[in-house]
């Protein structure tokens, strides 16, 4: 195999425009490098291979869809799939656990549940490879992650019920969630947000079909506009997320609690498949990944026995995308004071989670201030 030269992962530049009483703009900056132009002209074996190792962020994700949009442009079957999916849900767990008990708290001043999380982490590793069940892991993620079972956590379904739930339990997510919940700063319902539909891969190839190059890769967009994806567009229907979104007003506290609405799915075992594939027509695959935040989505077009054209859309490119999700969300935000406007613009980005290092930079029209 050729030699594979180590990709910076970029970061994000999260620029707001301030006059000092609302936001005016957002200026959004990205170096983000489009990694699947190394993968042209490589062989699906290689591809594979190297895949994994240009994300250090949900790297199973990536490398699942990589191997099922090469089977399906192959039209060949594997059983490997089902180890896949299995992996893809130990990683979105993971995702999931370490935003909420880790991310959160730090950002809101409150204690890490970092005891917990490290023996679920660990945990999940072990379901992922095959040496533990999952029966394994829900009997802790109920006594300690949720104070209840998870069939009576599937029972809530207002916001009063849910206020209820994380003004009593003593279980480790509840506290960043009662937390969000008090903060005026995480409120910002003016907009309602548009959500990506949790597209299977052929309904992915249907909506992306003419787009498949490395400008929608850099900035898609569905039916002509920017879309939100993370576990708030995978459970769009939810009661308790609709209730939530429309009494609290907050855009970050419904991502949040859709998270743990996402990571009880998973672990009871009532989620929908997080992997699928579609090939719509000789030498050319799709794969549609649901990971902890967002769809992801890699297509291949084979030329013979090496790669033609490779174009992967990941979540971050559909949530910072200059009209997208963040920018909707801070346009227009009234605020006077610089720190606390620093403060909100963080809280906004974690809810979206970027899979890359940023930076929030608060400027004046003709510059920073």
């Amino acid at each position: 195999m050729k030699g594979v030269a180590v990709v910076d992962a970029g970061r994000l530049s999260l620029g707001l425009v301030w006059d000092g009483e609302s936001v005016a703009a957002t200026e959004i900056r990205s170096t983000r490098p489009l990694a699947a132009q190394v993968l042209k002209g490589r062989t699906p074996s290689e591809v594979v291979q190297i895949v994994p190792l240009l994300f250090s962020v949900c790297g199973r994700a990536q490398g699942a869809a990589a191997s099922a949009a090469l089977l399906a442009a192959m039209r060949e079957q594997s059983p490997a799939i089902a180890t896949m999916e299995h992996a893809i849900v130990c990683e979105a767990l993971q995702e999931h656990l370490w935003r909420v008990m880790l991310d959160w708290p730090d950002l809101l001043g409150i204690p890490q549940q970092d005891q917990y999380f490290a023996g679920w982490y660990a945990l999940l590793r072990q379901i992922g490879a095959g040496e533990a069940g999952m029966a394994d892991f829900l009997q802790g993620f109920e006594r300690d992650g949720l104070g209840m079972s998870a069939a009576e956590w599937r029972g809530l379904d207002s916001y009063a019920a849910v206020q209820a739930w994380w003004r009593k339990s003593a279980g480790a997510l509840a506290r960043p969630l009662a937390k969000l919940d008090e903060m005026q700063q995480s409120r910002n319902g003016r907009n309602e947000p548009r959500l990506l539909p949790a597209w299977s891969a052929a309904e992915a190839q249907q909506a992306c079909a003419v787009k498949w190059d490395t400008n929608f890769s850099a900035y898609p967009h569905w039916l002509g506009a920017a879309a939100e994806t993370g576990a708030w567009s995978y459970h769009p229907e939810h009661p308790l997320l609709r209730d939530v979104w429309q009494q609290s007003g907050s855009q970050a506290l419904t991502r949040v609690l859709a998270r743990i609405v996402d990571a009880v799915e998973m672990a009871s075992g009532a989620a929908a498949p997080r992997l699928d594939m579609a090939s719509p027509a000789a030498d050319e695959g799709v794969a549609a990944v649901r990971t902890a935040r967002g769809l992801l989505l890699h297509h291949v077009r084979l030329d013979g026995d090496t790669v033609a054209d490779y174009q992967i859309v990941a979540p971050t490119e559909w949530n910072f995308h200059p009209a997208g999700a963040f920018a909707q969300g801070i346009c227009g935000l009234q605020e006077h004071d610089g720190g606390l406007l620093e403060y909100r613009a963080q809280i906004e980005a974690l809810s979206l989670d970027p899979c890359v290092a940023y930076e929030v930079e608060i400027k004046s029209e003709d510059g920073r201030l």
